[in-house]
């Protein structure tokens, strides 16, 4: 099931800037990006991106949020955000989490077989989700870097400094340009009325990587 379109689509998971789209047709047909907060940017984004595309609030038929993980604050203004412009103009609310995104943009890529899809977290801690040889994604967990350096299988990022501390890992794309694509994947994303910030540390103590184990 896909988002009606026009779908205003927003990422402020970034530890820097925010990203606005506006999805229609299985395609951007506009964009907005700015380096700074969320909280100084999403609105200012939003408007250019629909200017950019000819449209008004109005216009829009559903909307599309990043929940995480990854920054915290800009999560949850660009998910207030859209909160709040649904309550003004009910629209359908979806949900996606980047790391997931992720992964299923670099199946499109190619990628084959069981691998692992992680991203930057706090306290030199990391983000992963696991992907199964079918293609199936776990959930967002948080790791120490000696966990992620022991998983086997590839392990895949955007973050360019990531090889420093983990030798192993292949720095991809990012997802953004690819998410038109995505989106239509099978469970990407989700209808969730009221978003909030996913809180991928709360598995955090409890995590194993025996389940997910791949072929290196």
């Amino acid at each position: 099931m896909a988002p009606a379109e026009p779908c205003l689509v927003l990422d402020g998971s970034a530890r820097h800037g925010v990203r606005v789209g506006v999805l229609q047709g299985g395609r951007w047909i506009a964009e907005a990006q700015s380096d700074e907060g969320a909280l100084e940017a999403t609105f200012a984004c939003a408007e250019q991106a629909l200017a950019a595309a000819g449209l008004k609030f109005a216009d829009l038929r559903s909307f599309a949020v990043c929940v995480g993980p990854g920054s915290m604050l800009g999560i949850r203004v660009t998910a207030m955000a859209v909160r709040t412009w649904a309550a003004l103009q009910p629209c359908e609310v979806w949900v996606w989490e980047p790391l997931v995104a992720l992964a299923a943009a670099v199946r499109l890529r190619g990628e084959a077989g069981a691998f692992h899809v992680v991203s930057e977290s706090r306290l030199k801690r990391w983000h992963v989700v696991s992907v199964d040889a079918a293609g199936l994604p776990s959930p967002a967990r948080e790791c120490e870097l000696e966990q992620v350096a022991a998983l086997s299988g590839r392990i895949l990022t955007t973050v360019t400094s990531a090889p420093q501390v983990l030798p192993a890992a292949v720095v991809v794309p990012e997802a953004w340009s690819a998410l038109p694509k995505v989106f239509a994947e099978a469970g990407v994303l989700r209808l969730e009325p009221k978003p909030e910030a996913l809180n991928a540390a709360a598995d955090f103590a409890t995590w194993s990587g025996e389940r997910h184990r791949g072929t290196p």
